[in-house]
C-alpha cells in the first residue's frame, strides 16, 4: 500500500508541477511594419564587386541607427517583418552565406534590442538577367525549371538554425514570401504548394524544433491562395502562424506605377469607396488618364488600345463594390477557415497590406490603411504594413514622413490606430 501511495503522490506532484510551470515562449504579434528588401538596387556584378560592403547586410543596417529604432518602436509597432532576400546567399558560396545569415542575426538583434519582435521573412525575388537565382528557379514557376528547391530547403533550415539562438518569445521565421505557386492549378489536389510548403516547414523544424514559423498559402499568398491549403498536415505543430497578403483594391493600391505599360498605370487618383465615383468624376478620371498616355506612349495603335483598357478598367472598379464592407467580407472567409481548422485568430497574419502612394489620392490611401486595419484587428489577426520606405520619404509603398527621424506620416499614424497621433 505504501508504493502505491508513493507512486500517486509522485504522479499527483509531476501533476502539479506540468500544470504550474511556466508555458513555452510563443511570439505574439499585433502591429508590425515592413522593412524592404533593399534600400539600394543591387545585381549580381555589383554585390560580387570587390569594393562591395557586404556587411552590410541588409542594407538598411548601415543606415539606420539603434536610436532611430527605439523611436520607431515608440510610435507603436510590435514587430518588424524583416524582407531579406536570399538570391545573394547563392551567388557568394558556401561560407560566404553563412556570412550573410549572421549580418541577418545581427540586425535581427539590434531590432530585439529597440524593443521589437522580429520576423525574418526570406523574401525571394523573380529572378532577371543581372539578378539570377530567384523565386521562378526555386519554385519551378514562371516557366522555370525547379532547379535550386533542394539547394534553398538546406538554407531555410541554416537560417532557422541560427535564429533558435535567439529569444524564442521575439523571433520568427517565414521561409519563402509570396510563392506564385499553382496559379494554373483547377483542382487542389494538383496543387504543388502544399508539397513544398512541407519541404521548408521540415526544414526548418528540424534545425529549430520550437522556432515560430510563419506559413504562407499559394497564389502569392493570397486569400486564396490560404483557403485551398489544408493545414492538418502541420496541426501537431502549435508554433505556426498562418498569413496572407492583401492588397485590394488594387485599382487604387498599383494604380501609377512608372514601370508597367498598363491600364494601371494611366488610370490614377481613384476615390474610395468606388461608390464615390459619379458619371462625372468618371469623365474627369478619363481625361486625365488620356492626357497622361498623350504625353507617355508615342504609338497611336498602343494608345488606342490603352484608351480602351482604361475605360474598362473603371467601369470594373465602379461596379467592384470596393469598400471597407468589402474587406470586412474577405478577412471573415479567412476566419471561417481558420474556425473550420481549429486555427484561433492570433496565430493568423496579414502579413503585407500597402498602397503605391506616387499617383494616389492621399484620402483614398489613407482610407483603405483604416478598413484594412480596422478588419483585421476585428477579426483578430495580427498585421505588417508594407512598407517603411526607409530610403526616401513620401514614395513608393512607403509609410514615413521623415526618414532621418523614422517618423511614421501623422495621417497614416491615425489610420493604423497607432501612439502618437
Amino acid at each position: 500500500m505504501a508504493g502505491r501511495l508513493a507512486t500517486l503522490f509522485a504522479l499527483v506532484g509531476l501533476a502539479l508541477g506540468l500544470a504550474l510551470s511556466p508555458a513555452a515562449a510563443r511570439v505574439t504579434l499585433k502591429r508590425g511594419v515592413n522593412f524592404e528588401a533593399w534600400q539600394t538596387w543591387t545585381n549580381r556584378s555589383a554585390f560580387l564587386d570587390a569594393g562591395y560592403d557586404r556587411t552590410n547586410f541588409p542594407d538598411w543596417s548601415a543606415k539606420v541607427s539603434d536610436a532611430q529604432l527605439t523611436a520607431l518602436r515608440a510610435q507603436g509597432f510590435d514587430f518588424v517583418r524583416v524582407n531579406v532576400d536570399p538570391s545573394p546567399m547563392f551567388w557568394v558560396g558556401e561560407s560566404g552565406a553563412d556570412a550573410l545569415i549572421e549580418r541577418v542575426i545581427a540586425a535581427t538583434q539590434r531590432l530585439q534590442a529597440a524593443g521589437f519582435t522580429v520576423i525574418v521573412d526570406l523574401h525571394l525575388l523573380p529572378e532577371m538577367d543581372d539578378r539570377p537565382d530567384g523565386l521562378h528557379d526555386v519554385l519551378g514557376t514562371g516557366d522555370r525549371e525547379q532547379r535550386l528547391f533542394d539547394a534553398y530547403v538546406v538554407l531555410v533550415g541554416k537560417v532557422a538554425g541560427r535564429l533558435a539562438q535567439l529569444p524564442a518569445d521575439r523571433t520568427a521565421l517565414e521561409p519563402i514570401n509570396e510563392p506564385d505557386q499553382d496559379w494554373f492549378s483547377h483542382i487542389s489536389l494538383t496543387d504543388r504548394w502544399p508539397a513544398q510548403l512541407a519541404a521548408l516547414e521540415g526544414a526548418a523544424r528540424a534545425a529549430a524544433p520550437k522556432l515560430t514559423l510563419i506559413l504562407p498559402g499559394g497564389r502569392s499568398a493570397g486569400i486564396d491562395g490560404l483557403l485551398r491549403l489544408d493545414p492538418a498536415p502541420f496541426s501537431g505543430d502549435p508554433e505556426i502562424i498562418w498569413t496572407f497578403h492583401y492588397y485590394e483594391p488594387m485599382s487604387i493600391t498599383h494604380a501609377g506605377q512608372p514601370w508597367e505599360e498598363t491600364p494601371a498605370r494611366f488610370l490614377t487618383h481613384l476615390p474610395y469607396p468606388a461608390s464615390a465615383i459619379d458619371d462625372a468624376a468618371a469623365t474627369r478620371l478619363l481625361k486625365a488618364a488620356d492626357k497622361t498616355l498623350a504625353a507617355v506612349i508615342a504609338d497611336a495603335g498602343r494608345r488606342d488600345d490603352l484608351k480602351a483598357g482604361v475605360a474598362k478598367a473603371l467601369d470594373d472598379y465602379r461596379a467592384s463594390g470596393a469598400s471597407p464592407e468589402a474587406i470586412a467580407a474577405d478577412f471573415a472567409r479567412v476566419t471561417d477557415w481558420a474556425n473550420r481548422n481549429g486555427i484561433t485568430p492570433d496565430r493568423i497574419l496579414l502579413g503585407e497590406f500597402g498602397a503605391f502612394q506616387d499617383q494616389a489620392l492621399p484620402e483614398a490611401r489613407l482610407a483603405i490603411f483604416k478598413a484594412t486595419r480596422q478588419a483585421a484587428e476585428a477579426a483578430g489577426f495580427s498585421w505588417a504594413i508594407y512598407t517603411a520606405g526607409l530610403a526616401k520619404a513620401h514614395n513608393s509603398f512607403g509609410i514615413l514622413e521623415d526618414t532621418e527621424t523614422l517618423t511614421v506620416e501623422p495621417g497614416v499614424k491615425d489610420a493604423l490606430g497607432l501612439a502618437g497621433n
